[in-house]
């Protein structure tokens, strides 16, 4: 049987991150980073990979006409995208504005990765939307096969719920009882 201590060394996570930056970097920028994030057990950093120059970059529409860098990080303690946001804005001395920290997991990084090299095709224009005809589960059609499940399912359960209830007999109670109303009488 293994020990605590090697079933803690075996499972390390690591967390991933993309860290973008607009606009020019600061000297030295990189060695800041590596710097900043031995805090949180940095066990990878990659060197920045530029953009060109954009109109509008994708991350920062707010943005006009800048390149963004883009590294990825790997830390070995757990922390939230805004938290490393707001920390590399305020040790790299840079508006968080320019900055962007995003999860690996993020739908956003996953958009961004798509493959949109085939042509677009609206849905709608197609014969076949692609699926199973859905006629049968909606309006008229619905509700006979809706009115077919409760009768099947009324006959496989019909009894009567006063079987087990003993009979008693009614000759004690005559048509005379409870004719007249308490509140007047």
């Amino acid at each position: 049987m293994r020990s605590f201590k090697e079933l803690l060394t075996e499972s390390k996570k690591t967390y991933q991150f993309k860290i973008g930056v607009a606009g020019p970097l600061p000297e030295g920028f990189e060695d800041t980073l590596e710097t900043i994030f031995k805090k949180y057990g940095a066990n990878s950093l990659t060197s920045g990979k530029k953009t060109p120059i954009q109109e509008r970059p994708l991350d920062f529409p707010q943005l006009q006409n800048m390149e963004v860098t883009y590294f990825e990080l790997a830390v070995e303690y757990p922390t939230t995208s805004q938290v490393l946001q707001v920390y590399v804005a305020q040790c790299c001395n840079i508006a968080q504005s320019h900055i962007i920290v995003r999860n690996a997991n993020d739908p956003r990084e996953e958009y961004q990765e798509m493959d949109d090299s085939a042509p677009y095709e609206a849905m709608l224009t197609t014969a076949d939307m692609g699926g199973e005809s859905a006629q049968d589960a909606v309006a008229g059609n619905r509700v006979m096969s809706l009115l077919k499940e409760l009768e099947t399912a009324r006959k496989e359960r019909e009894h009567d719920g006063a079987d087990g209830a003993p009979k008693g007999e009614s000759t004690d109670i005559g048509k005379s009882e409870n004719t007249k109303s308490t509140i007047g009488s």
